[in-house]
């Protein structure tokens, strides 16, 4: 084994010579950076890891920086992980780890030229480009939006803030009545914009200032968040239904008549339990709880067949009310009566769920993707010629992993996205272990490529912290926790 020299951070450092093992990771959220936080960890001592992470947009951390409500920054600490990373190993003697922002994967370098030059390739791009459909009479109208286009608006999401296509939000200063329907914490999340002090509750906050404008002229008093099944079935944690319900900018409406008596509570677990307590708790203490500014209320049992509308846009949506199907085996579904209801609205927030999407090239590199699914086993990604066989049959792609909301559908919060992707990096070292990755020439680097030396703008993670710094120090000046810099041509510009 030879011995080789070479300087980091300015200082001459010896280091036994490893072949190194080659990491791209494709998406720089939870998903991605838990995923790298285990390789770079946990990988053995006699094994070097050079580890490339790929991110569309100029600033990293995905669904961290775009999807988190801004009044839950700690959850935005997990961003800590990714940061230590890069502190950790730019320039270590032994793992190297880049951060190459604003860099689309399949459109400005396709994935063939990955598979040219990584023992490894992480799908860890999210699952949040694309909404769940919704077949009713009216949906196209511009009174129907999805929650994930307000969330990124709200999160200051570059792709709302386009200067060629910029996203047009709601009217709320024109509107009063507004339905969400899905109850899951995106759904509650929506509401507690709509209803909290855009002053008192979200000016601190990092919310986009063009989104806090708005909420400031807001005229929104009624939200009504309905779900399809029933109390036992909803979506929601406890703990995002408890944060609304001690809104003191808001007070709560009471549930249907009987719908809390219906539900039987011995057979329920800890969870429910306490869900269904927190739900008699404030049923109770209606009137004497948040002002009469705003009302909301969870409605159960309901399903959209039609959103009405009139010359000035819509008016209301018809729901056809819905009862439980008493078998045990089919438990929590339901089905629709005869009865319907209006529920007057000017705005419709749906909240139904996300598609996952493929990159181009996913058919020619033979990833087997189908049903808005990245097929996979553990996180390793299935071949398309595993389609059709058996489960005791399936033909893997080599060197292809996935780990966030792209490998098992959008669901489950961050802890469970961490856990999950240190499930797939297990996975990974285990086939490093036994030679099971793409064999590459590990003398080439990408960067050196004829393809990646044709683009523009590339942010590294220097440019990015300076947009970092930017970003905190102006927050600062308007006593917020960090001004969002939400135009992509801004951001490049105080990245250079």
């Amino acid at each position: 084994m030879t011995l080789t020299f070479f300087k980091v951070r300015g200082f001459a450092t010896a280091t036994r010579l490893f072949k190194p093992f080659k990491v791209a990771v494709i998406g720089t959220g939870p998903g991605g950076f838990y995923t790298a936080h285990h390789l770079l960890n946990k990988s053995s001592p006699d094994k070097r890891i050079h580890l490339d992470f790929f991110e569309k947009l100029p600033t990293p951390f995905g669904l961290s920086r775009y999807g988190v409500a801004p009044d839950h920054p700690e959850v935005k600490n997990c961003e800590e992980f990714m940061t230590d990373i890069m502190a950790d190993f730019q320039s270590s003697e032994r793992h190297r780890v880049r951060f190459i922002g604003n860099v689309e994967i399949g459109k400005d370098i396709e994935l063939k030229e990955l598979e040219k030059n990584y023992n490894a390739i992480v799908l860890a791009y999210g699952c949040t480009s694309a909404d769940n459909k919704l077949n009713v009479p009216g949906t196209d109208q511009p009174g129907v939006i999805s929650a994930r286009q307000f969330v990124n608006w709200y999160n200051g999401h570059p792709d709302c803030y386009s200067s060629k296509n910029p996203y047009t939000p709601p009217p709320l200063n024109k509107i009063e009545d507004v339905t969400i329907i899905g109850n899951g914490n995106v759904a509650l999340d929506v509401a507690r914009i709509l209803l909290a002090d855009p002053i008192q509750h979200w000016h601190a906050t990092d919310i986009s200032v063009e989104a806090e404008a708005l909420l400031e002229k807001s005229t929104v008093k009624n939200v009504n968040i309905v779900a399809r099944r029933g109390i036992l079935e909803s979506a929601f944690s406890n703990k995002e239904i408890r944060e609304l319900f001690e809104l003191k900018d808001a007070k709560f409406e009471p549930l249907d008549e009987g719908l809390l008596d219906s539900v039987a509570t011995k057979k329920l677990g800890r969870v429910e339990k306490r869900r269904v307590s927190l739900l008699e708790k404030y049923n109770k203490r209606i009137g004497s709880e948040g002002s009469s500014k705003r009302k909301w209320t969870l409605r159960y049992l309901l399903s959209p067949v039609e959103f009405l509308s009139s010359d000035e846009g819509i008016k209301a949506t018809k729901f056809v009310k819905n009862e439980p199907i008493n078998d045990p085996l089919l438990p929590g579904r339901v089905k629709a009566t005869d009865e319907s209801v209006e529920i007057k609205n000017e705005l419709v927030i749906l909240s139904i769920g996300y598609q996952g999407t493929s990159i181009k090239g996913f058919e020619e590199a033979g990833v087997w993707f189908e049903d808005n699914k990245l097929h996979n086993r553990g996180g390793r990604v299935l071949s398309r010629e595993s389609k059709g066989e058996n489960k005791e049959n399936l033909t893997y792609k080599t060197g292809w992993y996935t780990s966030g909301w792209i490998k098992n559908g959008p669901k489950g919060v961050i802890a469970v996205t961490m856990m999950d992707s240190f499930d797939t990096a297990a996975n990974i070292l285990e086939d490093l272990t036994n030679g099971n990755y793409i064999k590459v020439d590990e003398a080439k680097d990408i960067t050196e490529s004829d393809v990646f030396k044709s683009l523009q703008d590339v942010v590294y993670w220097d440019n990015w912290e300076k947009l970092n710094n930017y970003e905190l120090r102006k927050g600062k000046k308007l006593d917020k926790s960090r001004f969002k810099v939400c135009n992509k041509n801004d951001m490049i510009e105080i990245c250079k």
